[in-house]
């Protein structure tokens, strides 16, 4: 095989592997059992559901996403604020919550979550 083909050949791979890697998924009918605030990790603010990640997407630390309340990856804090207060609401009233959860953008090596919708 020549140069040219090696290198087409590799950047498939990586390509392709990369994509495998990276997914999105929903957890439905969880509860959040735990909340954190913080000001300089994890994008300002994280949840821990009740149900396990991995049941809906690999490659994320166990249980906890985040929101990137600071907006660390780009997206909207008063947006991240809104889903925020949606979790806090949740946890308070004991309500179960469906969370998008994306595992190619990650806090401090936890999945990040740009959709919460309160159930019940």
């Amino acid at each position: 095989m020549n140069k040219f083909g090696l290198v087409v050949t590799a950047i498939a791979a990586i390509t392709c592997s990369s994509a495998a890697l990276s997914a999105i998924g929903t957890v439905s009918n969880a509860k959040i059992t735990q909340l954190i605030t913080t000001e300089t990790t994890y994008g300002g603010c994280m949840v821990k559901l009740s149900k396990p990640i991995s049941s809906a997407v690999d490659n994320c630390a166990a249980g906890w996403v985040a929101f990137s309340c600071d907006g660390a990856l780009g997206n909207s804090v008063p947006r991240a604020s809104a889903m925020w207060e949606s979790a806090q609401l949740a946890y308070a009233l004991d309500k179960t919550v469906r969370v998008r959860i994306d595992n190619s953008k990650k806090l401090n090596g936890y999945c990040y979550s740009d959709y919460i919708r309160v159930e019940n």
